[in-house]
């Protein structure tokens, strides 16, 4: 087997390819490509902060932590006067319904039918759908161009816009084997700086996603006409982050991003501890979207961009309310949201991190934290 040399431009890795396409490329070494730097800012700092963070009691401490060298959305919100009557009207809210309330409430969520309810791209691709009864929107979905045709335009993902959030959401389900290259198409055409895998490939014996990516650290992997390059591999609790470079055959202008892949959290289920989804939130980096996925990219999917929209709207001291915001939510992305439990999660998570920005309202939050660590949901 012959090896792929180093050299310093994309292009020649796609020369490389071309020459080795019919041989096993996880075993070579790629060449450094020409893609877009990354995390300039960050690399300029290494040092380390203090930060508020709050453990899964409810209780506020002192955490040092390093920094990761991405941006932390919502790391640096102010508590004015106007976010703080937007925390205690939410804090006040979650405490009078408790958990009863919001299950009644995850409940009510069922009547509601979005409006432009049409999926006649998805009727239309049956081979390239994971679920059957999992649709695929025609009024968000996105559309690709890279490569069309031959390559078909669709894939099953819908773009996100919701009111008062910078940052835009692809949500996807996780790739099939032959909807790989579509997958890749999307986040080079796109631009995707993040992507978050909220599943394992596979969970309980059942292939939940298929491995879209190569593994080892130093090697690459083409899908179709894209190649994928794995420049670095991160491990910390429950996260694997893996920076990969993306580019088309026989283009040189690459794009460099992060998947960030979460261990923890069951199919249908929730994590153990509120905080690891704050974590993930907080790797999210600055510009382009953010791809997130599952398995079918609805459930886990639809609770991690529900909190993440519901913070960044009462940092922001915007009218906020978890139901409106699922609606919103399943307007663009269909069934988002699985079950109460993924419901009541997404209230929990918020409150944690209303928690590890002011101690104020702890006393109101901690009747509902208790009650939900009490319960069956987790």
């Amino acid at each position: 087997m012959s090896n792929v040399k180093r050299g310093n431009v994309a292009a020649s890795m796609m020369k490389g390819v071309e020459e080795t396409r019919s041989e096993n490329i996880h075993q070579k070494k790629p060449p450094k490509g020409t893609g877009r730097p990354l995390g300039k800012k960050a690399a300029k700092k290494a040092d380390t902060e203090i930060e508020p963070t709050v453990d899964d009691n409810g209780e506020t401490k002192n955490k040092k932590k390093k920094r990761t060298g991405v941006k932390v959305a919502q790391g640096k919100n102010a508590i004015t006067p106007e976010v703080d009557a937007a925390i205690e009207e939410f804090v006040t809210y979650a405490a009078k319904l408790g958990l009863e309330g919001v299950r009644k409430e995850f409940g009510d969520l069922k009547a509601y039918t979005p409006p432009n309810f049409n999926f006649n791209a998805f009727t239309a691709n049956e081979a390239r759908n994971r679920y059957k009864d999992v649709v695929c929107v025609d009024s968000t979905r996105v559309t690709l161009t890279l490569n069309v045709p031959p390559e078909p335009d669709y894939i099953h993902a819908n773009w996100v816009k919701m009111d008062k959030v910078e940052k835009t959401f692809i949500a996807a389900q996780g790739p099939l084997d032959n909807t790989i290259s579509d997958f890749w198409r999307m986040i080079h055409q796109e631009g995707v700086t993040t992507i978050l895998m909220l599943c394992k490939v596979e969970e309980g014996g059942k292939v939940k996603c298929s491995q879209y990516w190569p593994v080892e650290n130093g090697t690459f992997q083409t899908y179709g006409c894209m190649l994928v390059n794995n420049k670095k591999v991160e491990k910390e609790d429950h996260l694997d982050i893996i920076t990969l470079e993306v580019l088309p055959e026989g283009c040189s202008n690459s794009t460099i991003t992060k998947l960030i892949q979460v261990g923890d959290w069951p199919d249908k289920g929730v994590p153990k501890s509120g905080m690891s989804v704050l974590r993930l939130l907080k790797l999210i980096s600055p510009g382009g979207p953010c791809v997130v996925h599952c398995s079918a990219g609805i459930g886990r999917t639809g609770t991690v961009i529900a909190i993440e929209t519901m913070i960044q709207r009462i940092f922001k001291a915007q009218p906020t309310n978890m139901k409106d915001v699922v609606m919103q939510l399943r307007n663009q992305r269909a069934s988002s949201i699985q079950t109460e439990g993924q419901y009541c999660f997404a209230y929990l998570c918020v409150l944690y991190y209303i928690s590890a920005k002011t101690k104020k309202y702890n006393d109101q939050m901690r009747a509902f934290q208790e009650e939900y660590h009490k319960s069956d949901l987790c």
